[in-house]
């Protein structure tokens, strides 16, 4: 495959998450719009993560107080019928053999059952459960658990795991519907594989900045400090920074979801985004002793009501790219210009790991079709610039990937057959209660 036909196949689905590229029909052309965009984000000041951090959290005992500082606000205007967990759902601590992944509202469904406890789940599941649990729109819903189940999953039960499947697939595979730059996770590459456990350094962070508002909640304004924070460390540190267009909209509509989601009440309508709310639902228990944010299982704090009215496709779209994105912009397809880390490595290892989002997007035709376009452009490619060659991506920026993009083994809950060396340690089910990574990952050491 020819370079300039990647940049062909990239534009149908560029054009969807920015319609300024919509007339965009030439490489030239889209690397001019995404320079410009580039541009307007560089010529906003900001200090690198490092200096971020320091300020805001300080010493043991300044976070202390600044945890204390936090407690307290309670939810209004609230709707009986709304509480959460309801009669009949209880709360049970997954065990061993139960797959928990990268996306706390679902981890957390399925620790009251209202998915699957083992976290296998399917389609209509996910739907049923996201709005009864959280009151997410159905036209979202549809949409995220479309791209699960297309590239995580397995297409004929439509189903997928919560994380993986004998240490593959699932929601926790990299490059597909998950991606770099989470609110709480770190990035693949930085964290070895690792990108399902909770950072304490992250939140930590989160913390601050919510600290920091005058609200002393989790604003969406402060969700999107956080994202601005996070890009930076991404952009900085990440040389394998993932951003292609469909797992750049999950990323930043999950910044959107802490407080439209995760408020105890309809955020905007009486409800807050209290520290009690989303420390308990995205599983971080605080350590007065040591400081760090120790990872347990997501639950609902008490008396926890949900939000009143469904959040939809649009709201996290409109969210997304009016609020949180302009903040920091990262070029999609091609996030290391402007960066120290643009080189002709990384430029095609994008390439190569974009197949995976951008493929099934933009051809046209039936599945098998699109399965085999993509296996054929992966085939050619591998030797080139695939894992161990001079030009390519290293093992661990890569995740399981048996050559079909769409759904490497339609047999196999969860989805691709082969787990990269580097990774293997960091890809089966979550194991809680422990501290993950209470120093920021600038080197991954694997």
């Amino acid at each position: 495959m020819r370079l300039q036909d990647t940049f062909v196949l990239a534009l149908p689905a560029l054009s969807v998450a920015f319609p300024g590229m919509a007339g965009v029909s030439s490489r030239a052309e889209m690397e001019t719009y995404l320079r410009e965009r580039q541009a307007e984000s560089s010529a906003e000041k900001r200090q690198l993560l490092g200096g971020v951090v320091s300020g805001l959290t300080g010493t043991i005992g300044a976070l202390t107080n600044t945890v204390a500082g936090l407690l307290g606000s309670i939810a209004s205007s609230v709707d009986p019928d709304n509480k959460r967990p309801e009669p009949g759902y209880e709360f049970i601590a997954p065990g061993p053999n139960d797959a928990r992944g990268p996306c706390p509202g679902l981890n957390l469904l399925a620790n009251y059952g209202y998915l699957p406890r083992d976290g296998h789940v399917n389609f209509g599941q996910v739907l049923d459960a996201t709005a009864r649990g959280f009151n997410m729109g159905a036209d979202l819903a549809a949409v995220l658990a479309t791209f699960a189940v297309l590239t995580d999953g397995d297409i004929a039960t439509e189903s997928f795991s919560l994380s993986s499947v004998g240490g593959v697939g699932g929601l926790n595979r990299h490059s597909t519907v998950e991606t770099d730059v989470s609110p709480n996770r770190e990035d693949f590459y930085n964290g070895c594989g690792d990108n399902h456990h909770l950072s304490s350094r992250l939140f930590k962070q989160n913390v601050g900045f919510a600290a920091a508002d005058s609200s002393k909640q989790f604003t969406l304004d402060v969700m999107t400090s956080q994202y601005a924070a996070q890009a930076d460390f991404s952009k900085l540190y990440n040389p394998y920074l993932y951003f292609f267009p469909f797992p750049l909209i999950v990323s930043l509509g999950a910044f959107a979801f802490y407080p439209n989601f995760f408020s105890n009440g309809t955020y905007l309508a009486g409800g807050v985004a209290n520290y009690e709310s989303i420390s308990s639902i995205i599983g971080a228990q605080y350590d007065s002793t040591t400081g760090d944010f120790t990872y347990v299982p997501e639950k609902w704090p008490e008396n926890w009501y949900r939000r009143a009215t469904p959040y939809g496709a649009v709201d996290a779209l409109v969210d997304a790219f009016t609020t949180v994105y302009p903040r920091n912009i990262i070029v999609p397809a091609f996030p290391q210009l402007g960066t120290p880390n643009l080189s002709p490595q990384t430029i095609l290892c994008d390439i190569y790991m974009g197949l995976n989002s951008i493929t099934p997007l933009a051809i046209a035709g039936t599945e098998e079709d699109g399965a085999k376009a993509i296996t054929w452009a992966l085939t050619t490619l591998a030797p080139i610039i695939g894992p161990g060659t001079a030009l390519g991506c290293p093992n661990s920026v890569l995740s399981p990937d048996s050559g079909f993009a769409l759904f490497p083994n339609a047999s196999q809950t969860g989805g691709p057959g082969s787990v990269p060396p580097s990774s293997t340690l960091h890809t089966g089910n979550n194991v809680y209660n422990k501290v993950y990574f209470a120093t920021p990952p600038t080197k991954p050491t694997c």
